[in-house]
């Protein structure tokens, strides 16, 4: 895990169990920002959003299937489960790691799930960019109609007459598209 991800990775396990695993990620310079020893602490925590959530199937007050629905959805969690557990319908939020689980490959589904959630972060905001991006090309675009319809121009002329005005006032392009779109009267200049 890079070091900015650490303070994301929270462990939830009974205190006996919870020494093992601090040591066992230690070891590996996974160091969690918070440990708490029963679903009740990590609820009232201020657990940070997008955080990793490592837990055992048994808690001292609830299941950890249980504390991921009471999560609903805003950390990723990890259980360590039985081997005999019959997994039910879980949250998509929820990976279940089945007992006996070597260190090598609690570190490494640690770190793996840490790497996806950085892309998926990635790919949200790219996301994001492009869906603005979109609309601001759809007001500029309907800006260049309303010059055309209005005052008779082609949409290159349209164009130009948006990209001269953002340049001459030092404003993006959509801004001066926006203010097209809300004037009730296009200049004729």
């Amino acid at each position: 895990m890079q070091e900015n991800n650490v303070e994301r990775l929270v462990i939830v396990a009974p205190e006996n169990v919870e020494v093992r695993l601090a040591g066992i990620l230690a070891k590996a310079g996974l160091v969690p920002c918070g440990v708490f020893h029963a679903g009740a602490d990590v609820l009232g925590a201020l657990v940070p959003a997008g955080a990793l959530v490592l837990t055992t199937y048994r808690l001292p007050d609830m299941t950890g299937d249980e504390l991921a629905r009471r999560l609903n959805g805003d950390c990723e969690v990890l259980m360590i489960a039985p081997q005999d557990y019959e997994q039910e319908e879980l949250p998509e939020n929820v990976l279940v790691l089945r007992n006996p689980i070597s260190q090598d490959m609690l570190v490494q589904a640690i770190r793996t799930l840490d790497h996806c959630r950085a892309r998926i972060e990635s790919f949200r905001v790219k996301a994001e960019r492009l869906a603005r991006t979109l609309e601001e090309r759809k007001v500029i675009d309907r800006a260049k109609g309303r010059l055309m319809d209005t005052l008779h121009l082609s949409e290159s002329e349209a164009h130009y007459r948006i990209q001269k005005q953002s340049m001459d006032s030092g404003r993006r392009i959509v801004e001066i598209a926006r203010e097209i779109l809300e004037s009730q009267e296009i200049a004729a200049s």
